[in-house]
C-alpha cells in the first residue's frame, strides 16, 4: 500500500515536468513564429540621422552601431558597398550605440558627430574605424586636424550637450527596437537577423528588386 502511494507520487512528479516541459515548447515555438515588428520610417531616422545615398528611396536601411565595435568595422566595406551599388536606390542610416564595454565609443560618437557639423561626418566615420585598433582619445581629437577642420568649432561642437544628448537617445530607440548587439541593422522597418556578410547583401538585394 505505501509503496503503491510512493509510485503515485512519482507519477505525479514526471506528469508534472512534461506539462511543464510541453508548455514551454509550445511558448517558444509562438514566440518563434512571432512576426517581427515593422518600425516606421519616423521612428528609424529621426531628421537628424546622418543619412547617405538617395533620401528618398524606398529601400531604407539603418544601422545602430559602434565604432570601437570589430564586427562594425568589417560590416563597414559591406555597407559602402551596397551604398555604392545602390546609391540612387538605397539611403542608410547611421545611428549610434556605443557598448559600455567599450570606453571611447561615446566620445568618439561625439566626434563623428562634430565632424559633422563642418560636413566631414563620413571622413570622420572612416578615420574612426580605420584606426580602430589603436583608438585613444589624442588619436581621435587628432582626426580633426587630419581631416582640416576649423579646430575652435570643432571643440565648440565636440563639447556641446546636443551631440551627447543624441547618441543617449539613440541609445533609448535601439534599446526599444530590440537592438542588443551592434551592428544591428533595420532594413524598411524590420531587424535583420544576420549570420553572414552574404545575408546583409541577399537581403538588400532583394528589397531593391521588390521595390523598384
Amino acid at each position: 500500500m505505501l509503496k503503491s502511494m510512493k509510485l503515485t507520487g512519482e507519477l505525479k512528479f514526471l506528469i508534472g515536468i512534461i506539462v511543464v516541459s510541453i508548455a514551454i515548447v509550445a511558448a517558444s515555438v509562438v514566440l518563434l513564429n512571432r512576426p517581427s515588428p515593422t518600425f516606421s520610417s519616423g521612428e528609424l531616422l529621426p531628421e537628424d540621422t546622418v543619412t547617405k545615398g538617395n533620401k528618398n528611396a524606398k529601400v531604407q536601411l539603418v544601422e545602430f552601431s559602434d565604432f570601437q565595435c570589430p564586427a562594425c568595422k568589417a560590416y563597414q566595406p559591406i555597407v559602402d558597398s551596397l551604398i555604392e551599388q545602390y546609391k540612387e536606390k538605397l539611403v542608410f542610416g547611421y545611428r549610434h550605440f556605443p557598448l559600455s564595454q567599450h570606453k571611447l565609443a561615446q566620445y568618439a560618437a561625439q566626434t563623428a558627430e562634430a565632424a559633422g557639423e563642418q560636413g566631414k561626418f563620413w571622413e570622420m566615420y572612416e578615420y574612426l574605424f580605420e584606426l580602430q585598433d589603436s583608438l585613444t582619445k589624442e588619436l581621435i581629437n587628432e582626426g580633426a586636424q587630419t581631416l582640416g577642420l576649423d579646430a575652435n568649432a570643432f571643440n565648440n561642437a565636440l563639447n556641446s550637450e546636443k551631440y551627447e544628448q543624441k547618441i543617449l537617445r539613440d541609445l533609448s530607440d535601439g534599446k526599444r527596437f530590440g537592438v542588443d548587439s551592434t551592428p544591428t541593422f533595420f532594413l524598411n522597418g524590420k531587424k535583420l537577423n544576420l549570420t553572414s556578410f552574404d545575408d546583409l547583401n541577399k537581403a538588400v538585394d532583394q528589397a531593391v528588386v521588390s521595390n523598384p
